[in-house]
């Protein structure tokens, strides 16, 4: 700061005290302007940025059109101009210090809070939409906090990225460049303007930014809060981009046990893949918001023992609270593959270990009523009449709220679930609003247990695809199971299916499969009647990723990543290597459409489910 040729200096009307922050693209200083005895930010371009041709004019025009939003939740634009070869921008001086300050050090505000500061900007966000604003670098770092009023959240930048976004140059995402260096979370002067750990998928490949950008990033920011963290992590700028685009957050209530499941479903709609599965104003957003915190304030703090309990604002971190437990790493997220067409070659299946045995393969419909079924890990605790009545008139009422607010996305009931198309949804069990597969039918039976999807397999050898009714897959979608074998020999195989049909009487079921084993070792399977063994083995491998922990009663996040007639596949956030190709990747034509499933083969074993999660791309 001493060293800071702008310090003590006059720029137009205005005196600089001191530097608060600088970016890539810009420096702000705290400065005082005399004559109306005000303090005030002052934003002072790079020359770099300002020099560049057809940046002035662009500059005047955007600035007298930020100038002109006033809200009580938008930092105020004062004045603008060039002096002395230096273009500035004076805006409202707000002392409270940013959301990100309150955020550092893994800290996770109260839900209440959350919503409060999650309202206010959302209704920000509307009030510039309205006015044909788009924000595009929603951040923490943007979002300020009153000095007199700390429920006040102000955010700031209005519209400045879009300065420095030239549509007509190139958009490309780079590591380095201007200031940034390996920094992550900011991108280069000349590309694409934002930050990384908040952009949304279509700013990302560089589509058209919309309202419902901001709802993305308004999202993203809104997880953080509740979580302590971002939902995506990488050491590098294409590893963030990457995952905003293909890899599903880990559902908020999972991170965060205090976080009601209604905040939840709206943090995840918030941030869905397509712009069309979110809300499609921030407006829409911030009603959401208001009627999930009058539900929570109504009735979730009510007398229902053991439930959500407000902690102290800005005190909960991973170190004190070992309930919110950081998400899964993912670091060195590779780019996305370069598909091609070239068939792989068909390898012997004992290269793979076992071929899964088939037999009533077909998913099992669901008979009507759920059998009797133990829990495989865990034991449900004896609640009283009175208990469960409230219990269920909560569960009803959450729903009916949830179904009214829009926030349950990828739902459809049985009898259109092959006519509609399927929509980005996390499962997490909470209810049976998806209609998985439920009760006893032959040797499976299944259902949803404390929160989780327990399925048991008795007798055998056979294979099953238990399944939700949420619609026909579409061409490009990233399908992420978590589960775990907790009965069986090492001999069983679990995880997914997609491009499933059958033929609605329990047999001739087409699909593709991916499994693994207890043991580390993967398979990738074509369901087909129509060949030998009804199986055709496309891949698979008998090395464990790293890191894989063998055994039952081990967790597995299992992944499929399918773009047209191309899949590759991914266990505990590692690429499995299933193809001799340059990719890893399978390519196979037979099937398209079709629905997803759980997979499970084998004798006398039992396998939980704690979460699936659909991506449509």
């Amino acid at each position: 700061m001493e060293n800071d040729p702008f310090i003590g200096q006059q720029i137009g009307a205005y005196s600089i005290q001191s530097k608060l922050g600088e970016g890539g693209m810009a420096r702000v200083y705290k400065g005082y302007h005399a004559r109306l005895r005000r303090e005030v930010a002052i934003k002072v371009i790079l020359s770099q940025v300002a020099d560049k041709e057809g940046f002035q004019a662009r500059f005047e025009r955007e600035a007298q059109l930020i100038a002109s939003l006033q809200h009580p939740n938008i930092v105020a634009v004062y004045d603008f101009g060039e002096a002395d070869h230096i273009t500035y921008l004076v805006m409202q001086y707000v002392g409270g210090g940013t959301l990100r300050d309150q955020l550092r050090g893994g800290h996770a505000l109260d839900p209440r809070q959350a919503i409060l500061y999650s309202q206010e900007m959302a209704r920000a966000l509307h009030h510039a939409h309205q006015r044909g604003i788009v924000h595009r670098d929603v951040k923490p770092q943007n979002m300020l906090v009153s000095e007199t009023d700390r429920n006040q959240l102000l955010l700031s930048d209005f519209g400045i990225a879009k300065l420095f976004d030239n549509s007509q140059e190139s958009t490309l995402i780079g590591v380095t460049g201007g200031t940034s260096g390996n920094d992550p979370s900011l991108t280069s002067i000349d590309q694409i303007v934002g930050t990384a750990e908040y952009m949304s998928p279509e700013q990302i490949n560089g589509k058209t930014v919309d309202a419902r950008s901001d709802v993305y990033a308004l999202g993203v920011v809104l997880y953080q809060m509740l979580a302590g963290e971002v939902p995506f992590h990488s050491t590098t700028i294409q590893g963030l981009l990457y995952q905003h685009v293909y890899t599903p957050p880990r559902f908020i209530c999972e991170v965060n046990p205090a976080v009601p499941e209604i905040l939840g479903q709206i943090t995840a709609k918030a941030m869905a893949k397509r712009p069309e599965d979110r809300f499609q104003s921030a407006e829409a957003m911030a009603q959401a918001l208001e009627s999930a915190n009058q539900f929570i304030t109504k009735q979730l703090s009510a007398s229902l023992p053991g439930n959500f309990v407000t902690p102290a604002p800005n005190t909960t971190s991973h170190a004190q609270n070992p309930a919110i437990t950081p998400n899964p790493s993912y670091y060195s997220v590779p780019p996305p593959p370069v598909f091609h067409n070239a068939v792989v070659q068909q390898q012997p299946p004992s290269q793979y270990g076992m071929t899964p045995p088939y037999g009533s393969a077909a998913p099992i419909t669901n008979p009507g009523s759920a059998g009797s079924l133990k829990p495989a890990k865990h034991t449900v605790r004896q609640a009283s009449k009175m208990y469960i009545a409230f219990a269920v008139v909560l569960l009803v009422s959450m729903g009916l709220l949830l179904a009214k607010l829009g926030v349950l996305p990828g739902l459809s009931s049985k009898q259109n679930a092959g006519t509609t198309t399927a929509t980005s949804f996390t499962e997490n069990f909470q209810s049976t609003v998806r209609n998985w597969t439920a009760g006893t039918n032959g040797g499976l039976t299944t259902g949803i247990v404390n929160n989780q999807y327990d399925i048991q397999i008795n007798g055998g050898p056979t294979t099953y695809f238990p399944h939700p009714d949420v619609g026909t897959l579409p061409g490009n979608f990233v399908l992420t199971v978590t589960m775990e074998q907790t009965q069986g020999s090492s001999n069983a195989w679990f995880g997914l299916a997609f491009r499933e049909n059958d033929d609605g009487h329990g047999g001739n079921v087409t699909c593709y499969a991916f499994g693994i084993q207890t043991n580390g070792v993967s398979t990738v399977q074509k369901y087909d009647p129509q060949v030998t063994n009804s199986t055709t083995t496309l891949g698979g491998s008998t090395n464990p990723v790293p890191g894989f922990n063998t055994g039952n009663n081990q967790l597995h996040t299992i992944q499929a990543i399918v773009h047209g007639n191309s899949f590759f596949f991914k266990v505990d956030n590692q690429i499995v290597p299933v193809s001799p190709s340059p990719d890893k990747s399978i390519t196979d034509s037979q099937y398209s459409g079709g629905h997803l499933a759980l997979y499970v083969s084998g004798s006398d074993a039992s396998f939980i489910v704690t979460s699936v999660q659909l991506a449509v791309q």
